[in-house]
Order: C-alpha cells, then sequence, then structure tokens
C-alpha cells in the first residue's frame, strides 16, 4: 500500500507537519509527505479545457510529478493549516489543478471509489465548530473526485497555545485515521 501525505504548510517543522508524520508513523505500507509550499512553479488552472478532451493537463510544471504520486498512491490525505476558515494558497493552487480529475467525471471516466482519503487540519484560533467546514468541505470534494473514501477528518483547534504533544484527544483520533487507512 502507497500513501501520498500532501501538507500545504509554509512552516517545515510547524503543527501540520507534526500531525503529518505522527500519521505516517502508524501507517502500514510506503508513506510519502510531500509538501506543497515548496512548489512554487505551479501555475493555476487556465480553465481551457483541454484535459477534458485529452484527460491530462497542458500545463508542463510540477503538477506532472503530483499527478503521478496521485495516480500511484491507494490512499491520499491532505494535511494543511488553516488560515481565516480556509486551506493556504500553495494547496489551492495544487486543488485548482486537479481539474483534470473532475473532467474524467464529466467524460464518464471516473472509476468508482477504490483508494482511501484523509484529512487533517490545524488552526491556531481556539477550537469552534464552524472552523474547519470550508476547508473540510473542499477537500472531501477532492478526495472524491481522485476516487479516495473520506474517511473522518482530523483537526485541531487551539495550536496557538497547544501542540500535538498536549493532545492526547488528538494523538486519539490520528491513531484511529491510521487504522481506517490501514484496513
Amino acid at each position: 500500500m502507497k500513501t501520498l501525505i500532501l501538507t500545504g504548510s509554509p512552516r517545515k517543522r510547524g503543527h501540520t507537519a507534526e500531525l503529518a508524520e505522527y500519521l505516517a508513523a502508524r501507517l502500514s505500507g510506503e508513506t510519502e509527505i510531500l509538501s506543497l509550499d515548496n512548489r512554487k512553479d505551479i501555475t493555476p488552472c487556465r480553465d481551457c479545457r483541454y484535459c477534458f478532451s485529452h484527460g491530462a493537463c497542458c500545463i508542463e510544471d510540477s503538477m506532472q510529478e503530483i499527478y503521478r504520486k496521485l495516480d500511484e498512491a491507494d490512499r491520499i490525505v491532505f494535511a494543511a493549516p488553516v488560515y481565516f476558515y480556509n486551506i493556504p494558497g500553495s494547496m489551492k493552487a495544487v486543488l485548482d489543478r486537479l481539474q483534470v480529475y473532475w473532467a474524467a467525471v464529466v467524460r464518464g471516466d471516473k472509476a468508482p471509489a477504490a483508494k482511501k482519503g484523509g484529512i487533517v487540519l490545524v488552526g491556531g484560533a481556539p477550537e469552534s465548530p464552524r472552523q474547519f467546514l470550508g476547508a473540510v468541505q473542499t477537500l472531501r470534494y477532492m478526495l472524491e473526485d481522485l476516487g479516495a473514501e473520506c474517511m473522518e477528518p482530523v483537526t485541531m483547534g487551539g495550536s496557538d497555545k497547544k501542540g500535538l504533544s498536549e493532545r492526547p484527544d488528538i494523538k486519539e483520533r490520528l491513531e484511529r485515521l491510521a487504522g481506517r487507512l490501514n484496513e
């Protein structure tokens, strides 16, 4: 089993990285954590519709590698900080380029969900019921288009005050997510 964890945090050793690494250590098989923040050459989707007729994106940049890794993965996890109720720009640029997978849905070429997916989100503000709603909804749809069944998202608010080492509840949820992904 191959797992691809895409992280969207600009902080290399921040809370998002810590949660992603904690999860990765509990997954069976091969796991790769790929930071999207250092992929500065990824240009926005142009909505040119090339992918609707060709099944591929016409833009040649780092996304070609990401497409390959997504296609090879059995499990896909999006891990990101949440800034003002949404994911950071580096991850958003990549998500917009996943139009290739939506085009497959439109063409009727999309296979049923055969992969498993996860969402791990971190927010600095005190946890609130609506804090992660927008980001979770966006990432759920992305996983669906990628042919991945989304497991229960793991969210950690209040990271400005407490990290993972002080949050046994979050560790337990990450362990539960790993268990579901390993099934």
